[in-house]
């Protein structure tokens, strides 16, 4: 029995080491490679790497069993050097990187200026050592261990999607929220919240219609890009890109939040604050603490909070599109996108710049949070201005879409909280310069102003409504009768109304054949 007990043991306590890395845009010029290196507890029946996806980092079956939970505890490979290859559609290396230096979580990012013809690629990570000495310690003491298999039998051990635009593309790129603008996720209740954590990629359900929106929208703008931004932790990541796969939902890239990074970064700050006496002098004792209180209480809230988080990815990403590429941002009404898809249009008009906006930013209160340290607030206004170098002062948002869940508030309190948010004098309703956020209902609210916009046709949102049929809505069941209930309340802007009223007339002459 004790035989039996160790050998079980045994066999769940092997490692794998892996990148995992998801995808990446860029235009050909100027691109990037991210990820994190991880050591992945395996059984011994999980050794044979033709078994790996190398791109999601999961063992073959693994895609229907994967959840954040389980991924919770990954171990993190303390700074990483690592060796990233370019590989065409042929598995031809067209560029090697120099050595690549992963922080102490693992986490790694390295820019590229090697011109590539637009189309689609991948990129290969290669391990070739730890820069740790107790990285390295614990490694050695791992294969010292009896049993114990190598930790990388091979240097590759990741492999990433990257698509490069052309400098003059033009068209359109969507960038998308997941929690309630794509996955029906109940992030206001502490129960819904633990449940997300361990929600397989097939218990994660989409709010009805939304993957068949993203493939429309694709079919209709020439294989237009879709990336996700989402403040979910980043032990998220290998359950989600599994969904998308479910779901046959494709996208570019898929950013998510590192929390242990926002906790170890508020710790750090505050005992750097306090261990520096030349700051009592120069600021005074009270001035002193009171940057100690404003850094902790935004660093906490930002824990919880979108604004600073997303705000820097979309700034940082636009510096890697195409400068006449068009935006489409979605998002929805329960945290801040509404205020974040406005801002990020102020910033790169220049309407707000330089050390105004920085203190902007700064003091910056929404729904009553202070989200914006004052390194947050520096890094964003670096990135516009490194925006507004290689781009000037232009806009590229063509659209803004936000769905009106009922765990947000209404559209007039919506307005209100971004009017309040502003700097006098800017108001996104006047400047013809800011495409103002159109608030909607769902899949449906989407399509009918895209169609509106000419970048979809009516029969794209009838497919829509099609897939919406015999799905989980709103505790029930969506049948013939709640589906053209759920057409007809639809929230739209006036000029979208005369093609509201064709679908609905057009929804309901189907539903009766």
């Amino acid at each position: 029995m004790a035989e039996e007990q160790d050998r079980k043991i045994s066999r769940n306590t092997e490692k794998r080491r892996a990148a995992i890395c998801g995808g990446t845009l860029g235009r050909e010029n100027r691109y990037y490679i991210r990820g994190q290196v991880v050591d992945i507890g395996i059984t011994e029946d999980m050794t044979d790497p033709k078994d790996w996806d190398l791109f999601t980092g999961l063992f073959k079956g693994q895609e229907k069993e994967i959840t954040p939970f389980l991924d919770y505890g990954l171990e993190s490979v303390r700074k990483p050097i690592l060796l990233a290859e370019i590989v065409d559609g042929s598995g031809n290396v067209l560029h090697r990187s120099p050595e690549i230096r992963g922080d102490e979580s693992g986490f790694f990012f390295h820019e590229f200026t090697f011109p590539l013809k637009p189309g689609n690629y991948q990129f290969y990570i290669h391990f070739l050592k730890p820069d740790s000495y107790r990285q390295f310690g614990k490694d050695l003491a791992y294969l010292n261990t009896p049993g114990k298999h190598e930790l990388v039998s091979q240097s590759l051990i990741g492999k990433g999607a990257l698509r490069i635009l052309s400098e003059d593309y033009s068209g359109l790129v969507t960038t998308s929220d997941i929690d309630q603008t794509y996955l029906a996720t109940d992030i206001h209740s502490n129960k819904g919240k633990i449940s997300t954590l361990f929600e397989t990629s097939e218990q994660k359900l989409p709010l009805p219609g939304m993957p068949t929106l993203f493939r429309e929208l694709r079919e209709n703008t020439s294989d237009s890009p879709l990336c996700f931004i989402s403040a979910s932790p980043h032990f998220f990541r290998r359950t989600l890109l599994s969904t998308f796969r479910v779901q046959q939902v494709r996208t570019e890239s898929l950013h998510l939040k590192y929390l242990e990074g926002t906790i170890k970064g508020m710790v750090d700050k505050f005992w750097d604050t306090l261990s520096h006496p030349t700051r009592f002098l120069t600021e005074g004792l009270w001035g002193a603490l009171e940057r100690v209180r404003k850094f902790a209480g935004s660093s906490f809230q930002s824990l919880f909070d979108q604004l600073a988080y997303k705000l820097t990815i979309l700034l940082r990403d636009r510096i890697y599109l195409p400068t006449n590429s068009k935006e489409i941002l979605m998002g929805d009404n329960t945290e801040s996108d509404y205020l974040i898809f406005i801002l990020y249009q102020v910033i790169l008009t220049g309407a707000l710049q330089g050390k105004e906006l920085e203190d902007y930013l700064y003091k910056l209160n929404f729904l009553g949070r202070d989200a914006i340290t004052r390194d947050n607030a520096k890094l964003i206004r670096e990135l516009a201005e490194e925006n507004r170098r290689i781009h000037g002062d232009i806009n590229p948002v063509e659209l803004v879409l936000v769905n009106k869940t009922e765990l947000g508030p209404p559209s007039e309190e919506m307005q209100w909280n971004v009017r309040g948010a502003l700097p006098t004098g800017i108001d996104p309703w006047k400047n013809p310069d800011i495409k103002a956020y159109l608030p909607t209902d769902g899949a449906l609210g989407f399509a009918l102003i895209l169609v509106e916009k000419e970048i979809l046709d009516l029969s794209s949102v009838l497919k829509i409504a099609g897939e919406m049929a015999g799905q989980w809505f709103e505790g029930k069941v969506i049948d013939s009768s709640f589906l053209l209930e759920l057409a007809k309340k639809l929230e739209l802007p006036q000029d979208v109304r005369p093609i509201h009223k064709k679908f609905v007339k057009t929804l309901k002459e189907v539903l009766e054949v």
